[in-house]
């Protein structure tokens, strides 16, 4: 017995067949169909729809057939699939290669087959129509014919049901996106309103009233912090669009990533004495690095302020920089930290969290998207390690 050898093509021939998902599935009317007709025009009592997996053959349709699948290694279809034209064995028994197939040999008393490979995509063989006698036989050119136009509707039939599920996640996607839209224009409309409303309110009362001084600084503080914030958000939305429309362009130059940590830190910790957390900066000696530094800022800040807002009073963070394998930022704190199944999601832009929900923590989701943008765009990695309760850990590293 001569094992077929894989096709040249097999991983994406596998990956085809997976794809389709029929793979085990109930019987069904137009593939049985299939299977009847192929069995009734070529005059022998077995027809097959059958399909060649890793590891055997699988019978999605049968006819004058019990069993549902048979080893690959006895499989005649696995030798029909190396091409996309039909084999037909007239006699196995005079065949080198099925000769002693058991299939051949024993209770099976297979002597005749024939199948019309079962093509998707037009390039990729995954199974075939066959047909099956107990004796020799030959196939007329017409019954040739019938079988290889019935192997192309097997493949029609699998091609639309792959069409029909891709459709339908595409379709749950969309529905998917519509919620996320609606969800991140009411997120961005509070997010505008609130800051404004508060600038407006402070404007409103120190044009109708003589304020002191100080008290006049306190007000143009908080009008200011909020003017701040404003920025953020239209900056975080405009970088959101850029990177839809063409990605982020680097002003690529040679940088300290110690320097960077100690100007984003010093920038953040007004906002966590405010918390009451502390935020320290762990980074001693340079770490020399490639990249964008206004860039590699914004990103930094983001996972900075978003640790801030995560990390109750009293708690720690801490940022440092290293060099001893990549240029590696890393930024530690003792915050809520992230449930397992929030984590495959983080980096999804306008994604938000069910704590960040309960704590009415500000923010479109945006922050952690253009993080993970910046760093793809230096070619560098994140990796997020949190413990729900303890917190959260992030590495960036950038490439040497």
């Amino acid at each position: 017995m001569v094992r077929a050898p894989l096709p040249e093509d097999e991983p994406a021939r596998l990956a085809a067949l997976h794809d389709a998902q029929v793979l085990d599935t109930a019987p069904e009317e137009d593939f049985d169909g299939i299977a009847l007709l192929a069995s009734q025009i070529c005059g022998t009592p077995m027809g097959l729809v059958s399909l060649v997996d890793t590891d055997r053959q699988w019978f999605k349709a049968k006819v004058g057939v019990d069993i549902d699948q048979t080893h690959r290694d006895l499989s005649f279809c696995a030798h029909a699939i190396q091409g996309h034209e039909l084999l037909e064995i007239p006699d196995a028994t005079h065949d080198h290669r099925f000769a002693d197939n058991p299939m051949v040999l024993g209770d099976s008393g297979v002597r005749f087959y024939a199948g019309a490979p079962v093509v998707l995509d037009g390039t990729h063989s995954v199974g075939t129509v066959c047909v099956v006698d107990h004796v020799p036989r030959e196939l007329s050119s017409a019954q040739r014919r019938a079988l290889r136009s019935l192997a192309r509707h097997a493949a029609v039939q699998l091609e639309l049901r792959r069409y029909a599920r891709h459709a339908g996640e595409i379709s749950d996607r969309l529905r998917q996106v519509d919620r996320m839209k609606d969800s991140f224009l009411a997120t961005v409309s509070h997010e505008l309103r609130t800051p404004l409303s508060s600038i407006r309110g402070y404007l409103e009362m120190l044009l109708d009233d003589d304020f002191d001084a100080e008290t006049s600084r306190r007000f143009l503080s908080v009008m200011q912090r909020n003017s701040d914030r404003l920025l953020r958000l239209i900056d975080d939305l405009l970088l959101v669009a850029r990177l839809t429309d063409e990605g982020i362009q680097l002003d690529l130059a040679e940088l300290d990533l110690a320097e960077v940590a100690h100007h984003v830190t010093s920038a953040c910790r007004p906002l966590a004495e405010h918390k009451e957390v502390k935020l320290s900066d762990r980074t001693e000696s340079p770490v020399p690095a490639r990249g964008d530094a206004k860039r590699l800022s914004q990103a930094l800040n983001h996972l900075v302020v978003n640790a801030i807002k995560f990390t109750a009073a009293g708690g720690e963070i801490a940022v440092d920089a290293s060099a001893e394998n990549e240029p590696e930022l890393i930024i530690t704190d003792t915050g809520l930290g992230i449930p397992a199944d929030d984590l495959p999601h983080v980096f999804d832009r306008f994604y938000r969290s069910a704590a960040a929900d309960q704590m009415a923590t500000p923010g479109p989701g945006l922050g952690l998207a253009i993080v993970r943008s910046i760093i793809d765009a230096h070619h560098g990695s994140i990796r997020v390690h949190s413990d729900p309760g303890l917190g959260t850990t992030v590495h960036v590293t950038l490439p040497r």
